[in-house]
């Protein structure tokens, strides 16, 4: 039955468009910045600001776009149990200095409100693991992050 199934989306041409990859990435992407929000347990609103400009300047959306997709982002962490799909989605669509560039945006995120609270340095290093990124460089976001 899934081979059938399988057979008539490929004939169909039901593989994922460019478009629907990109808007997954950005969704995958948004929904770990959002986390990164909350990991605390508070939401600052510097932290917000910082995911908005994360998502700007990693793909170039306006204000309006970055604000949308953290709104849809928001609605999704309620019902995540895990990382898995979104960690895919971006080893996928981000080459390592893109997935740098990510955990340097986490890191600032962090530092939003001028305190680093054990949870969200729990949480920066363990989405860097997920994503293969090497502590070294882990750690020179970090430093570029808080300077």
């Amino acid at each position: 039955m899934l081979r059938t199934l399988k057979r008539l989306f490929d004939e169909a041409g039901g593989g994922p468009s460019p478009g629907s990859e990109l808007r997954q990435l950005q969704l995958a992407v948004a929904v770990l910045l959002h986390e990164s929000t909350r990991v605390d347990l508070e939401t600052h609103d510097a932290e917000l600001a910082a995911a908005e400009r994360a998502l700007a300047g990693l793909f170039g959306l306006d204000a309006a776009g970055c604000a949308a997709l953290l709104a849809e982002a928001r609605g999704r962490t309620g019902r995540l149990t895990s990382y898995y799909a979104q960690v895919a989605a971006i080893k996928r669509g981000f080459s390592m200095a893109q997935r740098v560039d990510l955990i340097e945006h986490l890191w600032r995120i962090a530092y939003a409100h001028h305190a680093l609270d054990p949870y969200e340095d729990h949480f920066v290093r363990k989405i860097a693991h997920l994503l293969h990124v090497p502590n070294t460089q882990v750690m020179l976001a970090r430093s570029r992050a808080r300077g």
